[in-house]
């Protein structure tokens, strides 16, 4: 019985299997390379996104009750104050 393929016919379809198997492997590769450059522009443009809308937004004004020594950011407690107060004697400023 003679052979349907040749061995040469063999060895070059091998050849053409590994090559494409290769030039698969760098595609997903490049893909990949690209996939991360993607996120990283997209993360990139959100942070950008979120910047420029918190600076048009307006800034909240607290506001303190006659009387009650308060700051902007919230009530200090008694040791928050005497630290505050040693930090600013420190500086120099009271």
């Amino acid at each position: 019985m003679w052979r349907l393929y040749s061995d040469s016919r063999v060895s070059r379809l091998e050849e053409r299997l590994a090559k494409l198997e290769s030039e698969l492997k760098q595609a997903t590769l490049d893909f990949d390379e690209l996939w991360q450059k993607c996120r990283k522009l997209l993360g990139r443009t959100v942070k950008e996104r979120v910047s420029i809308e918190s600076a048009h937004q307006p800034e909240e004004v607290v506001e303190v009750p006659n009387g009650q020594g308060g700051t902007p950011r919230g009530f200090l407690t008694e040791r928050q104050k005497q630290f505050q107060q040693q930090i600013l004697r420190r500086r120099g400023g009271g």
